[in-house]
């Protein structure tokens, strides 16, 4: 099995008891189940993704905080910063 390299800054976990992972470095998201397969990515562009969390009336809401550095003094004269929101297939677990 190959090693995966992926900056896990924030994580929230679905129903099938797979988490979704922040991955700071590489500007995604990332649905990873047991044992390490990756089912799902979704990028954030030139963003970082720094949090996720499922929510909405369905729990199939995917929520992510992202900014183009995690470094605040970089970020707080500028105002980059972006809450994004996509829809996702399994709804939130029973704990974040």
């Amino acid at each position: 099995m190959g090693l995966l390299h992926v900056a896990a800054d924030g994580i929230c976990s679905d129903a099938e008891g797979a988490i979704w992972v922040a991955d700071a470095i590489h500007s995604r998201v990332i649905r990873v189940r047991e044992g390490g397969d990756i089912t799902d990515e979704i990028s954030t562009g030139p963003m970082g993704a720094y949090a996720c969390m499922l929510g909405g009336d369905d729990g199939r809401t995917l929520f992510l905080c992202a900014a183009p550095s995690f470094l605040e003094h970089e970020r707080r004269p500028v105002r980059e910063a972006q809450l994004l929101a996509t829809r996702v297939a399994v709804p939130r677990g029973g704990r974040p």
